[in-house]
């Protein structure tokens, strides 16, 4: 009889041990795939862009790669993209061949693409010119400082961010972040859209 119970408590904890590690087992793949999820970067939906870019953020000066000084504003009556990037910054390194290939093509159609980084230009013009001279940019490359960060972002957080002014100073389209399969067709039909509207 002892032995009887003995056993039946040896298999009912052999069985509660089974379960247990079967539960334990399916978890660890739902944690694994939940993790490898988030790491994929998303292109999420971005709350609607204000009506239109900030004046002071269109008449800020910013420095350009060749020394030049600029202002958004120049570039009034075009289509203009404008990148928010950096050399560190891995999506933002996969969406720059991307840029290229839209300078290149869109060019011709009065849209002016314009990267500015937010490094600080005493410290990492060198990098930022290797950077460029590495990837072929064909577009200016400037600085934007904290101000004029702020006044792009209007209140989202990371990099890249990428927006669209049509030519009449309104923002089209405000993306943050960069998914190779995702963002590529999102910019070009917002880019498509905003070459066509007059």
């Amino acid at each position: 009889m002892t032995i009887g119970l003995i056993g039946s408590a040896v298999l009912l904890i052999a069985a509660i041990g089974s379960v247990m590690l079967k539960n334990k087992g399916s978890e660890a793949p739902k944690a694994a795939i939940s993790q490898s999820q988030q790491a994929q970067p998303q292109m999420a939906q971005p709350a609607p862009p204000p009506a239109e870019m900030s004046p002071a953020v269109l008449q800020a000066n910013f420095k350009t790669l060749d020394g030049q000084t600029k202002k958004l504003a120049d570039y009034s009556g075009k289509v203009v993209v404008v990148d928010l990037w950096a050399t560190w910054c891995g999506p933002c390194r996969q969406e720059i061949p991307h840029l290229i290939e839209m300078a290149k093509t869109y060019k011709s159609k009065g849209v002016e693409i314009v990267g500015l980084t937010n490094e600080n230009p005493s410290l990492d013009e060198q990098k930022v010119k290797d950077f460029s001279k590495e990837f072929k940019i064909n577009y200016p490359i400037g600085w934007a400082d904290t101000q004029m960060q702020i006044g792009l972002m209007n209140g989202r957080n990371g990099i890249p961010q990428t927006i669209i002014i049509g030519r009449d100073g309104k923002v089209k389209k405000h993306f943050v972040g960069f998914s190779p399969i995702i963002s590529p067709p999102q910019m070009k039909a917002a880019l498509e859209e905003a070459i066509a509207a007059e």
